[in-house]
């Protein structure tokens, strides 16, 4: 395995910056930057707060004995009870097969991190990864891409909910899902290693109820040895241990609003575009009946909470009071689940993707509202994997991976069609088109002159005449095409595997095709990857 790094910009402007050092990061952020002085200066901060860290370790060590969680797992659950103890965390929906490949790399950088840290600053670093189990947005996780007939596809698992339920809550049907797994895996081609992944997947599957915890089963499994914590933010057992930030977010709802707006205008001035959809009514809390996740409002002049429709209501001591005797009911929203977070974990540090970045910066000023600080926050790892086979594929046609992922292959693929199917082509089609034309010319002035009645019939049966050599030209140039198929299916292999859908790889492809492909080590190769932060994109050739 090799890896290079290239610059490649992230989508999201303040987060291309911030990684760059272009943004004024004190204009979003706690932290300049990332580095051990900021590490230093963020432990100093923690030890000096306290949290319910007896509460926090006695619910993980119950929920990860709902799992094969591994001793090293454990291990790091009971450091959290040690007052000198930091966590990384970062976090993401649980997607069916863990998602996409950036989930993965997202866990892989905040393991490196905790290890890097823990022998730096000598404590006990946990990495963490936080669960986002109260999202009910299924349809964004209900599914991976599969390469089908030539084409690439979503393999949606067939479920039939359309509440606003919970991840947490989504039960999977176990038969139903352990087709669709084998349907997925199918797709891969038979390797030696399709048995035994498809046997862990099926183990996994035996430890899972839900969406939630079949993803927890298998990131605990996957980093197994390297003593990852995931944390349910959709549980109602954890509920307990928010519910007095709960009752803090309830009394100061206006003033985090107030402050995101303000936040979000500041950025617009320094030409950001926020991404954050707030408005000033905005509660910033969730209501949960078990079927339905309900966003609150609040209305200032009646001075009530109450969801979009108006068919529930609160007053303000109501809403306090479900905070305090049933906070399962309550869950968190965008602006608010950072807050939360900083609450409940002596956070290090958040690892972050682009899009986070982005947003977190929009969350500045209200993390003061609650005497916290915001954590540095780390770019995670972002990556290409690219194949032996596929290295060949760009040798031969004279590209680099570099040119793929900032858009050169369609300009490579057009120049390519215009030398192969179309230029030999082009010249006698063109000429024929003029004869027809020239040929043509005399019999329609000859039927106008007739009867000038005729002028459209005369006009079309030219167009038809074109339409049909044009006809012929395409089917020329598809047989052209047909007659190259091995070198344009090139094209398609790098397209693909680098750019599927015009996206990033790792925000399509699953990390199951890849260890299908390599092995169950493809996993410990890339934790072996060097990662430094420095918000280069790796390019690693297999």
């Amino acid at each position: 395995m090799e890896v290079r790094e290239i610059p490649l910009p992230a989508a999201t402007k303040l987060a291309a910056d911030y990684i760059t050092g272009a943004f004024p990061a004190e204009s979003g952020f706690a932290y300049a930057q990332a580095d051990d002085e900021a590490f230093c200066r963020r432990l100093a901060y923690l030890q000096g707060r306290t949290y319910d860290r007896e509460g926090l370790a006695d619910y993980l060590r119950a929920y990860h004995r709902r799992f094969s969680a591994s001793v090293a797992t454990m291990a790091n659950i009971e450091k959290l009870r040690n007052e000198r103890s930091v966590v990384i965390v970062g976090g993401q929906q649980a997607g069916l097969l863990t998602g996409p490949l950036y989930t993965i790399y997202k866990i892989i950088t905040i393991i490196q991190l905790a290890k890097e840290q823990e022998r730096k600053l000598g404590v006990p670093v946990v990495p963490l990864f936080w669960i986002a189990g109260e999202d009910h947005d299924i349809a964004e996780i209900d599914h991976v891409y599969v390469v089908e007939e030539g084409e690439v596809k979503k393999a949606a698992y067939p479920h039939k909910t359309n509440e606003k339920r919970m991840a947490a809550d989504v039960l999977l049907d176990r038969m139903a899902a352990k087709e669709w797994i084998e349907r997925v895996v199918k797709t891969y081609g038979e390797t030696d290693v399709t048995n035994e992944l498809l046997f862990f997947l099926s183990s996994c599957l035996d430890e899972a109820r839900t969406f939630v915890d079949f993803f927890a089963a298998i990131v605990l499994r996957l980093f197994a040895d390297h003593g990852l914590v995931v944390l349910n933010a959709g549980d109602a057992a954890v509920r307990p241990l928010e519910r007095r930030f709960f009752a803090a977010l309830i009394e100061r709802h206006r003033d985090v609003t107030a402050a995101v707006l303000a936040q979000q205008e500041a950025l617009r001035t320094l030409g950001y575009a926020p991404l954050i959809e707030i408005g000033r009514d905005a509660a910033n809390l969730f209501y949960y009946d078990g079927r339905e996740r309900s966003l609150l409002q609040y209305d200032e002049e009646r001075g009530l909470f109450h969801n979009k429709a108006g068919t529930l209501v609160w007053t303000r001591e109501e809403l306090l009071e479900l905070a305090e005797t049933n906070p399962a009911r309550l869950s968190n929203n965008v602006v608010t689940r950072p807050l939360m977070q900083e609450h409940l974990l002596p956070t290090l540090a958040f690892v972050a993707g682009p899009g986070e970045i982005a947003y977190w910066a929009e969350l500045k000023e209200a993390f003061p509202l609650f005497d916290l600080e915001m954590p540095p926050v780390v770019p995670r790892l972002q990556a290409t994997i690219v194949s032996r086979s596929l290295q060949t594929d760009l040798s031969d046609i004279g590209l680099e991976v570099a040119d793929v992922l900032t858009g050169r292959l369609d300009e490579a693929k057009r120049e390519w069609r215009e030398a192969t199917a179309q230029a030999p082509l082009a010249s006698a089609f063109a000429k024929a088109k003029a004869d027809i034309d020239a040929a043509h010319r005399p019999l329609r002035e000859l039927g106008v002159a007739i009867d000038r009645g005729l002028e459209g019939l005369v006009a079309k049966n030219a167009a038809i005449l074109q339409a049909q050599i044009e006809f012929l030209q395409h089917a020329l140039e598809r047989a052209l095409l047909r007659k190259h198929e091995t070198e344009w299916r090139k094209f398609w292999r790098i397209e693909t595997s680098l750019r599927p859908n015009g996206a990033l790889q790792e925000r399509v492809w699953n990390v199951f095709y890849y260890i299908n492909r390599y092995g169950f080590d493809f996993v410990e190769k890339l934790l072996a990857i060097r990662s430094p932060g420095n918000g280069m994109h790796k390019i690693v050739y297999m």
